[in-house]
């Protein structure tokens, strides 16, 4: 069993408290006091611990810690109709090895009714932290608020950029281990400034398939082809 812990540079002989949500999930479970466990925090800790019951309430004794270094930053930058499939793709992505995702605003997402508002972050975090014990996974995805198209392309790009584009090539097939950052635009497209506008800041065009996607489809389709050519520059 894996139990969530705060982030807080734990080491091993330490008590952790736990939380509501972690203590929701040992009943359903059906822990049993001083019972072993894998635990993990979202920002690189993997270690094992202990658990201990005391009425109500649960903690855990770390029995061993370590820290996995972050791996290669991999950013969904995702202009979001719907919340809903929003949430769906935040946890999927966590299982694809993306480390951030931006909700980005088009001008074709930023007046949908059922988009993503800052409200909404809180629920998509702790998604990313559930996927993250679920998957095993060691580092939660970042959700960032939401961003203007303009404000983000005003950030520097630092390693290869790919906008998913109908009209574009085939991703590469190969890459190294360096930061990415992959644009998915809104189900109406994006507007040809827009386009424009990313292509200028250094994003190559890319398709993904050839049918039309959702952006949630769209979405962890780069994200499985980006993982997966990092793994085939890795191996030569």
């Amino acid at each position: 069993m894996r139990v969530l812990i705060p982030p807080g540079g734990w080491a091993a002989g330490q008590r952790v408290s736990l939380d509501d949500n972690e203590v929701h999930h040992l009943r359903v479970r059906r822990a049993q006091d001083r019972e072993i466990v894998e635990l993990l925090d979202g920002t690189g800790l993997r270690g094992t611990g202990r658990l201990v019951q005391t009425g109500k309430l649960w903690a855990v004794e770390i029995q061993s810690a370590q820290h996995e270094p972050r791996p290669a930053d991999l950013t969904l930058a995702v202009a979001a109709g719907d919340r809903d499939r929003f949430s769906w793709m935040v946890e999927k992505a966590v299982e694809l090895g993306v480390t951030c995702i931006l909700p980005l605003e088009t001008a074709r997402s930023s007046g949908v009714a059922t988009g993503i508002r800052d409200a909404h972050l809180r629920r998509l975090r702790r998604q990313a932290l559930e996927a993250t014990k679920q998957c095993g996974v060691a580092w939660a995805v970042q959700v960032e608020e939401p961003l203007s198209l303009d404000n983000f392309r005003g950030r520097p790009l630092t390693g290869p950029g790919w906008l998913a584009d109908s009209s574009g090539a085939p991703p590469p097939t190969s890459l190294d281990g360096s930061a990415m950052t992959v644009v998915i635009g809104p189900e109406g497209g994006l507007t040809e400034a827009e386009r424009a506008g990313l292509v200028a800041a250094g994003y190559l065009p890319v398709v993904l398939g050839p049918y039309t996607l959702r952006f949630e489809t769209a979405a962890l389709a780069a994200a499985a082809l980006a993982t997966t050519a990092r793994m085939r520059g890795s191996h030569g």
